[in-house]
Order: structure tokens, then sequence, then C-alpha cells
């Protein structure tokens, strides 16, 4: 237990030091904010205050600002549950090509010791960087006035963060084991980074793609955790929106914003987005262990 602990602080160490890593890591959440500030927010903004104007509601700047303020953080946190921890998988890569695994392999360690702490590095590494990240989008709502999150919400959407980040590490140490080169790795990291905001529907509401796209982006687990984050996170600002409106209004907002996935014309609810996002977990989780059962049986039984 004390090596694979030496192991895993070694791996995120090596990680963390590297400043420019951390800073291509959270460059999408990056993009997401500057996106929303510079026009995506007053666009979306001055949108609804006119729909809402059609139906004689004034006064909602308020409930308007913090519907849009959660929704450009739901986005960011649920790509940052992705690229952080795709960014800290680099040090598999670097440890194949200097040799390490090689050593390690020919080492008197247990055979299981570097894929555990590679898993357990990154999923540290994106727990704490998007831990940093829940905290300012926490503080940005406190502060702007926009904050509609109750005590239940908070502990759910830290809960979501906490699936996603073990569910994307899962996914992405998958992936990434069997690249072995850095420059197959930096490839993903450059497709992965650049469309994965659109994905999950950061950039604009999913609803706004035509329908193919949108029973796409239902198989990805990262959609879902940005489902169960707009959910969490823009369920108060939506309901004081209905408050101020009318319930029908509010359901059409939130068919708009994508609170529920389209999945061949059936609505997939938070229930079932948590329960894939989980799902997902297991299942590349369970791939990783047998990768590594056949992988062991081959050294076995290769001659001498």
């Amino acid at each position: 237990m004390n090596m694979l602990l030496c192991m895993t602080s070694r791996n995120l160490k090596i990680f963390l030091k590297d400043k420019a890593n951390i800073f291509f890591s959270l460059l999408c959440p990056l993009i997401v904010l500057a996106l929303y500030v510079l026009f995506l927010g007053k666009v979306q903004a001055d949108n609804l205050l006119a729909s809402l104007a059609e139906l004689g509601v004034t006064g909602a700047d308020g409930a308007v600002q913090a519907f849009c303020d959660s929704w450009m953080l739901a986005g960011a946190l649920s790509s940052a549950c992705i690229t952080v921890p795709l960014c800290a998988c680099g040090v598999m890569v670097q440890d194949k090509k200097r040799g390490i695994i090689g050593d390690l392999a020919a080492s008197p360690v247990p055979s299981w010791l570097a894929p555990v702490s590679y898993f357990l590095s990154v999923a540290a590494a994106g727990l704490v960087l998007c831990t940093g990240v829940l905290l300012l989008a926490f503080g940005w709502l406190a502060v702007s006035g926009s904050w509609c999150l109750s005590v239940l919400d908070v502990f759910a959407t830290i809960g979501v963060m906490i699936l996603s980040v073990v569910s994307s590490t899962a996914l992405l140490v998958f992936l990434v084991s069997f690249l072995k080169s850095e420059g197959a790795f930096m490839g993903l990291n450059v497709i992965l980074g650049t469309v994965v905001g659109f994905l999950i529907g950061a950039y604009m509401p999913l609803s706004m793609f035509p329908a193919g796209i949108q029973y796409f982006t239902a198989f990805i687990p990262g959609s879902h955790s940005a489902g169960l984050f707009r959910n969490f996170i823009m369920g108060g600002a939506l309901d004081e929106l209905a408050a101020l409106s009318s319930p029908a209004f509010a359901e059409a907002l939130a068919e708009e914003f994508s609170f529920a996935l389209n999945f061949f014309g059936h609505a997939v609810t938070p229930p079932v987005m948590a329960a894939v996002v989980a799902g997902a977990a297991v299942l590349f989780i369970g791939l990783l262990l047998a990768v590594r059962f056949f992988a062991a049986r081959r050294v076995v039984k290769k001659p001498a």
C-alpha cells in the first residue's frame, strides 16, 4: 500500500509541477468563460428578456442573469471534468517514452501497481483542479447575486463532480493506455479539447444542433455529466423564472437548454443520466482490469 501511495503521489506531483499542462487542462473552461463574457451572455440574456416581455413579464433581470450565469458555469465545470483528467494522463505517455514502464515491469513490483497508480493520480488531479473550478463557480454566483442553489443542490453538484471525474478518468486512462507516443497523445488532446465544448453543450445548448448530433451526444458520458450539472446548478434559477412567468415557459426553457438529453426522441432524465455516468465508470474500470489481466497472461505464456 505504501508503494502504491508513493507511485500515485509521484505521478500527481509530476502533473501539478507542469504549470503549462495545468493551464491547457483548464483551457476549455476558460474558453467557455471568455465566450460568455464577450458576447454569449448578453445574447442569451437579451433573448430571454425579450421572450418574457412578450408574456408581459418585467423586472426579471436578476433571475435571467442568474439563469445565464448558471448555464455558463455548468458548462465550464462539466468540460473541466473531462479536460483535466485528459491532460493528467500525459504522465502515462511520458513514462512509456522514457522507458519507466519497462523498468517497472522488470522490477519486483506487482504488475497492477503502475496502472492503479496512474488511475488514482489522474482521478486525484481531476478532483483537485475541478474542486477549484467548483469553488470559483460558487464564488461567482454568490458575488454576482446569481446564487439560487439550495443546500441539496450544492451537495448534489459536488457529488456529480466526483462521479464525473471518476467516470472520465476511467474512460481516458483506458484510451490513453493504448497510445505509445507523445505525438498521438497530443493529437487526442487537441481533438478532444476542441470538440468537447460542443459535444456536451458548453458553448451552445444541444437543442440548437440537428437531431442526429443530439442523438450522438447522448452516447457520450460527458454529455450526461453536463446535463446533471445543468439540472442542479440552473434548477433554482429556472424555478425563479417559472414563478415570474409560467410553468409552460419554464418547461420550454428547460427543453431549449437541454435539462434532459434527446435520445432518439426520448427524454433522458437526471436519474438516467446519473446511471449512465456511473455505468460508464464501471464499464471502463472493468475494461482496464481485463486488458491488464490478458496482458499479464501473455507475459506468463511467453517462452523464455
